[in-house]
């Protein structure tokens, strides 16, 4: 009978830690994430990014359509950034413009002006309550600490801003807060994440980001992209790759090592997100204590520039693009298929009043969304799952046709395979893979619907796309 006990005492206690364990980097390849004990990639259309810091919003009825879609991912901002109702980006009722007196804010407010030094545990209960919710889910949370500021009627809006405070902070330019020469703000920012990385540390759903978008308020060009493309890139942001200064890493070293020394002894170590540009960029040198490498409206080359790089790669924010699913459709499975370990899009569609997603868009919102967006956004998280992507590399080489096609893939040295391919309408396709009695699945990314077929294949084989459409998905196993 003892050893019996002591047999069932270390499997509660090797149960108790399985389940406490973060997010984390997958042991066997850090490309990926692995989330209780599973690899996963984290796919997503996700809101923009106030559903706790705005009292308006029902995150339930949110959480459970992205749950309803079979996606397990979604980003929020935690309250030093929020943007105004009169709109700075275009955006129509805007989730992260909370109308006056909708703000949850972490500090506690008396009279019209915040207190940094006291904490609203009002905020910090709802967060929770979030992150529980997501959690029960499967869904993982990115948790964005800080974020550029980007105009001025934002940051007059801010707790830190020197008359919304009583503690008397001096007057600065929004491109110094996030910076050590902020005169004495960064005293209450790593008071701030100090307090949220406590109250957030028995969670395993989540990982923190240090700041969105750092290089806007202080950047540094370094490319220019899309130069040839004006119909879908029509912004003049859209042909320059920004990283953040030195100024401003040196801020966020300080952030990262903030969150590092307040886990250190804890129950959970979580990872830690760098967004490092839009598009694209190779990067040569992170911050200390990274784990993810954030890119806005990137290309499969943000990922494969960083092939070597043992950090997960996420495309964490699209949009600006043309209403056009098949643009964000496209981009999502390029960048997966690249190898990327993250993909979110910004979904308009979910606002208050619809937290379900179903607003209808209007013409003038920078991105796109929507009920039959996020259905066709879910074939590729379905696909991702049937996929053992943890296990494979990439290649561009499996299919090739007299004609110029494009390809994302992935392989394996078990033969599977796993590609996503484009204009290949009506082209005799020729497979570049060991010969062998394969079955084929072809996946119509926009509609769902699944083809099955079985082929032997040798050099001399030709296949052709089951769909008119000019783009399919296709993965091939080899036959037991």
């Amino acid at each position: 009978m003892k050893t019996n006990g002591l047999i069932l005492l270390f499997l509660i206690i090797h149960a108790a830690n399985g389940l406490s364990q973060a997010a984390r980097l997958l042991p066997d390849n850090n490309r990926y994430l692995e989330y209780h004990g599973s690899p996963v990639v984290l796919i997503t259309s996700a809101e923009h990014y106030g559903a706790v810091i705005n009292a308006e919003f029902d995150f339930r009825k949110y959480l459970s359509e992205l749950e309803t879609e079979g996606f397990n991912y979604t980003r929020i901002f935690t309250g030093t950034y929020l943007e105004p109702v009169e709109n700075i980006f275009g955006i129509t009722k805007n989730t992260l413009a909370p109308l006056p007196g909708k703000y949850v804010s972490p500090w506690s407010l008396s009279k019209g002006i915040y207190d940094l030094n006291k904490f609203n545990n009002a905020y910090f209960d709802r967060l929770k309550d979030f992150i529980r919710e997501a959690g029960r889910r499967n869904i993982i949370v990115e948790v964005t600490l800080f974020s550029s500021i980007y105009h001025d009627n934002a940051w007059k809006l801010s707790p830190f801003y020197f008359k919304n405070n009583c503690n008397k902070l001096d007057s600065i330019p929004l491109s110094l807060a996030n910076t050590l020469f902020n005169k004495g703000l960064i005293n209450y920012q790593i008071a701030f994440v100090m307090k949220l990385v406590n109250e957030l540390n028995e969670f395993d759903n989540l990982f923190f980001e240090i700041q969105n978008e750092p290089w806007s308020d202080n950047p540094c060009l370094v490319n220019y992209v899309n130069l040839s493309n004006d119909s879908v890139f029509s912004n003049p942001w859209q042909t320059k790759v920004e990283i953040a200064n030195p100024v401003s890493l040196q801020w966020q070293q300080k952030i990262a090592e903030t969150i590092i020394e307040t886990e250190k002894g804890m129950k959970n170590q979580h990872l830690i997100a760098e967004n490092i540009s839009n598009f694209e960029y190779a990067v040569n040198q992170s911050i200390k204590g990274i784990s993810i490498l954030n890119f806005h409206y990137a290309s499969p080359h943000a990922v494969l520039l960083n092939n070597a790089v043992m950090c997960v790669k996420s495309l964490d924010e699209t949009g600006f693009m043309p209403h056009k699913s098949e643009l964000y459709i496209d981009q999502a499975w390029r960048f997966i298929l690249a190898g990327g370990g993250v993909y979110n899009n910004l979904d308009y569609s979910f606002i208050v009043g619809n937290e379900d997603g179903t607003w209808k868009i209007p013409d003038g919102n920078p991105g796109w969304g929507g009920l039959a967006f996020r259905k066709q956004l879910s074939y590729l998280a379905a696909f991702m799952k049937k996929l053992p992507f943890y296990e494979m590399n990439y290649c561009d080489t499996l299919i090739c046709s007299e004609k110029k096609i494009m390809q994302t893939g992935l392989m394996s040295k078990n033969g599977i395979y796993g590609v996503f391919l484009e204009d290949i309408e009506a082209k005799p396709l020729q497979v570049k893979i060991l010969p062998g009695d394969y079955i084929f699945k072809w996946l119509n990314v926009y509609t769902g619907e699944v083809v099955t077929e079985e082929a032997t294949i040798d050099s001399r084989t030709w296949i052709n796309s089951p769909f008119p459409c000019k783009v399919a998905a296709l993965m091939i196993n080899l036959k037991p």
